[in-house]
C-alpha cells in the first residue's frame, strides 16, 4: 500500500500564510500521509521536485488581487519544467495520483473574498496545466500587519479581522486538510489492489 505523500509549500510575507499551511501540514499528517512543509525559499534551495509527492498544496497572500511576486515567479518556473514533462496537454488532463490544492489568506477591506478567487484560481490553474486534479482552493482571513488598529482591520467588508486567522480559522483548514487526506489514502489505496 502507497502511503500519501504531500508537499506544502506557501509564500508569507507577515505570517498569516505560514500558519495556515502549517495547520494544513497538520491535518495531512494526523492521518497518517508524508508531509514536506517548506517555505518557497526553501523549496528553491533545496530543489525540491513536486513531480515526487501525489499532493502538492500551494499557497499565497492576495495582493492587488492576485498572488504575491515570489509565488507567481515558482509557478512560472515550475510551468517550465513541466513542459519538459510534456504538460500542458490538451485537455489538462489529471495524472494519476497527482492532486492540488490552493490556499490563500486575504484581508478583503474592499470588496470581500473576492479580492482574494483571482489568486485563488490563478494557483489552481497552474497545478492545473500540470497535471494535477485540484481538490480544493481554501481561503483564510488573515489581518494586517503592522499597527493593529489600522483601518484595514477594522472598517473592510470583513468587520474587524484583527488576530487572524484566528485558531477556529485554522481549526478550519485542518480539519478540511484532514478530510482531504483521508479521501486521497482511501483512493491510493483503491489504485493498490488488484
Amino acid at each position: 500500500m502507497s502511503t500519501l505523500r504531500a508537499l506544502v509549500l506557501y509564500w508569507s510575507g507577515g505570517g498569516n500564510t505560514r500558519l495556515v499551511a502549517e495547520a494544513l501540514a497538520r491535518g495531512l499528517e494526523s492521518q497518517g500521509a508524508e508531509v514536506r512543509l517548506l517555505s518557497l525559499a526553501e523549496a528553491e534551495a533545496e530543489e525540491a521536485d513536486p513531480e515526487a509527492y501525489h499532493l502538492v498544496c500551494l499557497g499565497s497572500p492576495s495582493y492587488h488581487f492576485g498572488v504575491a511576486a515570489p509565488v507567481r515567479r515558482y509557478l512560472e518556473d515550475l510551468q517550465q519544467r513541466g513542459r519538459a514533462l510534456g504538460y500542458p496537454q490538451f485537455g489538462s488532463p489529471a495524472g494519476p495520483r497527482r492532486w492540488g490544492v490552493a490556499f490563500v489568506t486575504y484581508g478583503g477591506p474592499h470588496t470581500g473574498i473576492e479580492e482574494a478567487t483571482p489568486a485563488g484560481d490563478f494557483i489552481a490553474q497552474a497545478l492545473r496545466h500540470l497535471g494535477r486534479q485540484v481538490r480544493g482552493i481554501w481561503y483564510t482571513v488573515g489581518a494586517f500587519h503592522g499597527d493593529p488598529d489600522r483601518e484595514h482591520n477594522l472598517l473592510g467588508w470583513l468587520g474587524d479581522i484583527r488576530g487572524r486567522p484566528n485558531e477556529h480559522d485554522l481549526g478550519v483548514i485542518e480539519s478540511n486538510a484532514r478530510g482531504l487526506a483521508y479521501v486521497l489514502q482511501h483512493e491510493l489505496d483503491a489504485a493498490d489492489q488488484p
